[in-house]
């Protein structure tokens, strides 16, 4: 039986820097939507819920078409608030643990499968990928423990947006940056797995040359 039972993922930003004018989540590589990826990935979790705010109606109508059978949480304040206050609004009566990310995110299945399987609860865990951009969260390593994080002088990984952690990590609105929210629970074990983040126009053309690592087609129609 699978231990991840609770999944949120935040796609309620502006996404005003890849510059699509639609939510990250809804930007399509290879004619799949980021959004029916990642619920692809989600597959054997029983309770997802999406953060919604910019253009809410399309995300809602694109996981209608999807079918998926997901919570829908509104941040009615997501012009002003950061990814940190989505992830309190979406964890909300919930209890033990949670496996949060962002909703820009392309996975290489068979390492996020991996991730999966190793998260257990009460053990904190933080997705770790190869550094790739000049502008990512880069991980101060120690071992297999992330002990920092920086955004300047890139180290040998970046974190990749998604965390196993106890729902009480958010148990109080915030609106600074995650990474520097997390930043008083660390030490946290870093699990390595493959991953792109789709936040800029350069982080697109990165993706679009490894996009054999997604296993696309299979979900294309």
């Amino acid at each position: 039986m699978p231990t991840v039972k609770h999944a949120v993922i935040a796609a309620a930003g502006l996404g005003s820097r890849l510059g699509q004018g639609k939510p990250k989540c809804l930007v399509e590589v290879e004619g799949v939507k980021i959004l029916k990826h990642l619920l692809a990935q989600l597959s054997e979790v029983e309770d997802v819920r999406v953060i919604v705010g910019f253009e809410e109606k399309a995300v809602i109508s694109e996981l209608k078409q999807l079918g998926r059978d997901v919570i829908v949480v509104r941040n009615p304040n997501f012009r002003s608030t950061t990814t940190l206050h989505s992830y309190t609004l979406g964890c909300q009566h919930m209890s033990g643990d949670c496996l949060f990310m962002d909703g820009d995110l392309l996975l290489e299945p068979a390492s996020f499968a991996r991730f999966l399987a190793a998260c257990e609860p009460g053990a904190p865990k933080l997705a770790i990928t190869q550094t790739k951009t000049k502008d990512a969260v880069f991980a101060i390593m120690e071992g297999d423990q992330i002990v920092g994080f920086r955004r300047e002088e890139p180290t040998e990984y970046e974190w990749s947006n998604i965390a196993w952690l106890p729902v009480t990590t958010f148990d109080t609105i915030g609106n600074t940056p995650v990474y520097e929210h997390l930043k008083a629970y660390l030490p946290i074990i870093g699990h390595e797995i493959v991953s792109y983040e789709i936040d800029t126009a350069e982080d697109m053309r990165l993706a679009l040359s490894h996009t054999d690592l997604f296993n696309l087609k299979a979900l294309a129609s």
